[in-house]
């Protein structure tokens, strides 16, 4: 049997958030973890309605839910699929898991709240969610350009070639012949796009930094933006899957600064500086709050960029104001680097 100090000692201790409040709503007590979740002294806290830790657009339907909660009280465990959101003490709201447990002291009843932050479980979840969209749509995509391109070009051959084998004019055969071949042409060129647009060749042909350079030259023809680079040698710190996560990060800044930021003017760097391989991309787009956006999730881009760079070790930044564009930098630490290439 524990003694009251030894339970004690286990509720200071506890890796979750632990509050006690009354059946008036009011806490009574907490643990030290609650502290470090929400900001607050315990002074600031003891006393004060619970409500204060929940933002303002749910405090009145908190009230009501702790009512009910309290005519019929019963365990809640966590994870029972309920979406709850709490307030800091500067204002800023996180996702929480929030188990309930009835009890009763000296005839007064209690609830005993032990409070979670999932946070990192939510944007991991954000994350895999939004990269099975991902998938999907790029499955549709290939699948509309292979039915829409590819598909129609062969049907075209094959016909061309039925029409072929009944002519018999040598000279109409011959001219149909070279128009058949530049078909076929064409259409291995269009498989060869949407291969390339899966994995790059020249990565694994002539290393990452060609690669950049052809997927730039690409980006310039196909959008008409003004495109700038400083790209020094990297391909020989990196290991294959590093190259493969910096190439789809810079791509993917890329991609946004065509697509969304209504730039004239791109310019990739790619430097090695005291065994830190850094790539940036820089824009004169309209820009965008990221504080706001790195509160939001940041949409499958941002945190596609993020989780691809943590893979390997690194880290993403990403610095925008609106109307004064945006800059997007990788980093791979020397000791990344290194530990990849032993």
């Amino acid at each position: 049997m524990l003694s009251a100090d030894e339970y004690r000692a286990v509720f200071e201790a506890s890796p979750d958030g632990i509050m006690v409040v009354d059946d008036e709503g009011i806490v009574r007590d907490l643990n030290p973890h609650v502290e470090a979740l929400f900001g607050y002294a315990r002074e600031e806290l003891v006393g004060e309605p619970v409500e204060m830790l929940v933002p303002d657009a749910f405090r009145a339907a908190h009230r009501e839910h702790r009512r009910r909660y309290l005519r019929n009280p019963h365990a809640r465990p966590m994870g029972v699929g309920l979406e709850l959101t709490a307030r800091r003490r500067d204002g800023s709201e996180f996702p929480v898991e929030i188990s309930l447990s009835p009890w009763t002291s000296e005839g007064e009843q209690r609830v005993i709240c032990s409070i979670r932050d999932i946070t990192d479980r939510k944007r991991l979840q954000d994350f895999s969610e939004g990269a099975l969209r991902s998938v999907e749509e790029e499955r549709q995509r290939i699948a509309r350009e292979l039915h829409d391109d590819t598909a129609q070009r062969l049907a075209t051959l094959m016909l061309r070639v039925r029409l072929l084998a009944l002519e018999s004019d040598p000279a109409r055969r011959h001219l149909a012949l070279e128009e058949l071949r530049e078909q076929i042409l064409e259409a291995a060129e269009g498989v060869k796009r949407i291969a390339r647009g899966l994995r790059p060749p020249e990565l694994e042909e002539v290393g990452l930094i060609s690669a950049f350079h052809a997927h730039l030259r690409n980006l310039r023809e196909s959008t008409g933006l003004e495109v700038e680079a400083r790209l020094d040698a990297v391909d020989h710190l990196l290991s294959d899957e590093a190259k493969l996560a910096l190439y789809r990060i810079v791509q993917e800044s890329l991609s946004n600064a065509a697509r969304h930021s209504g730039a004239a003017r791109v310019r990739l760097t790619v430097r090695v500086e005291d065994s830190i391989v850094s790539a940036e991309v820089e824009d004169d787009g309209r820009g965008f709050r990221a504080e706001r956006a790195a509160e939001q999730g940041g949409g499958l881009g941002l945190v596609g960029m993020q989780e691809r760079a943590i893979m390997i070790g690194g880290r993403v930044t990403v610095d925008s104001t609106p109307g004064e564009g945006t800059r997007v930098r990788v980093e791979l630490p020397s000791s990344a680097v290194e530990a990849r290439n032993v």
